[in-house]
């Protein structure tokens, strides 16, 4: 049965459908046809979500520069996803649209913004799939040419160029995340020969990633493990203990460095592992997310719950092990063949509640259901 919240949120959604759907035969729309002989040598995508939803978003960047080589591409980005595209080859400048902080002020979103529309785009992408409008309006407000976007509950009217997601009001394709993103820039003639998620470290990236392992007594060329227990919301996170007994145990049976990671605003979680564990995982907390990803590189697995750090593994083609609560999963499963699930489908899922008052779908999820799905990966990749 739907909460009170989600019928007052699918009744506003049917309503502004309605009001923004009667302003569509008002709006010029393009098509691919139309972009075929376009001149595109300026292209904005924006990305203003979280980590894995950027993780998500760049196998889009080598299919645009495929499509138009010559193109200038630029992403805008928040001050903590940024950090997912620094140094993508396929990606020519940055924007940082930081609302929380420098622009936080009316008066300096409106200069941020007047500048980025004298950047003059002849293409801007929003590949944002939800129902907020923010992102929509800064598509318009940039101004272009041709604006690009999906469409769902009317915010379609912002953009001249519409992908119909058909996921309002009730999902109907079972599509992965990428596959929606790839649509979109699909629906304009472009074309894309990878599906994998990318993230690109330079060298001297990788040799302070070197060092820092080595510092804390885990040679790089020795097997690690790395375990992340956290998640963006709480129904997303598996008991905490459990991640310890599973750590407990590859240190005691297999001798296996194992590193626990976490983020400043997680360092309660961390405590707690802390205190729990008999046998010590090494504990890196401090770092910045450009370091972490380094450091995950030299993990040969990573155990963890369905977050952004899964899908910065993923991007790294490092081997998993997760586990999947409350999400969708078929939009959100990690992406590659190297990857374990662990997930317990009820009545209710996916409920796509970030807190829930049972936890049922992660509290069934047993440590010997995790200890059997990490031992297989052990075999598989050999890494005993």
């Amino acid at each position: 049965m739907k909460s009170r919240n989600r019928k007052i949120e699918d009744l506003y959604l049917t309503f502004r459908n309605l009001i923004f759907g009667g302003l569509r035969p008002f709006t010029k729309t393009y098509t691919k046809e139309d972009l075929s002989d376009a001149n595109i040598k300026n292209i904005l995508v924006i990305r203003l979500d979280r980590i894995g939803d950027m993780v998500m978003t760049t196998p889009i960047f080598s299919a645009l520069k495929e499509k138009w080589p010559d193109a200038q591409i630029t992403v805008m980005a928040n001050p903590v996803n940024k950090n997912i595209v620094i140094n993508n080859p396929f990606i020519d400048c940055i924007l940082v649209y930081d609302r929380e902080n420098k622009h936080k002020s009316l008066n300096n979103r409106l200069s941020f913004f007047k500048d980025v529309r004298k950047s003059e785009f002849d293409l801007v992408v929003d590949p944002y799939l939800d129902y907020e409008l923010n992102t929509s309006f800064i598509t318009r407000i940039v101004g272009s040419r041709y604006r690009l976007g999906f469409e769902f509950a009317g915010k379609e009217i912002f953009y001249n160029i519409r992908y119909a997601s058909n996921i309002f009001p009730v999902s109907t394709d079972k599509k992965h995340m990428i596959d929606y993103n790839l649509g979109l820039i699909g629906c304009i003639g472009v074309k894309a020969n990878k599906k994998q998620p990318e993230i690109f470290l330079s060298a001297d990236e990788k040799d302070n990633a070197s060092r820092i392992l080595e510092k804390v007594g885990a040679n790089p060329e020795n097997r690690i493990i790395g375990i992340h227990p956290g998640g963006n919301y709480e129904s997303q996170r598996w008991p905490v203990e459990r991640f310890v007994a599973i750590s407990d145990y590859l240190i005691a049976s297999y001798g296996i460095k194992v590193i626990l990671f976490g983020g400043r605003d997680e360092r309660s979680l961390l405590s707690r592992f802390k205190d729990c564990a008999v046998r010590k995982p090494i504990i890196l907390e401090d770092l910045n997310l450009r370091e972490f990803i380094s450091v995950v590189s030299h993990c040969n697995l990573f155990l963890c719950n369905n977050s952004g750090p899964l899908h910065i593994a993923t991007a790294l083609n490092i081997p998993t092990v997760s586990t999947m609560g409350p999400t969708i999963p078929f939009h959100w499963w990690p992406r590659g063949d190297n990857h374990i699930v662990i997930r317990k489908d009820l009545d209710c899922s996916p409920c796509k509640k970030g807190i829930c008052e049972t936890h049922e779908c992660m509290e069934l999820i047993t440590t010997d259901d995790f200890l059997t799905a990490v031992e297989t990966q052990l075999k598989r990749l050999n890494i005993l």
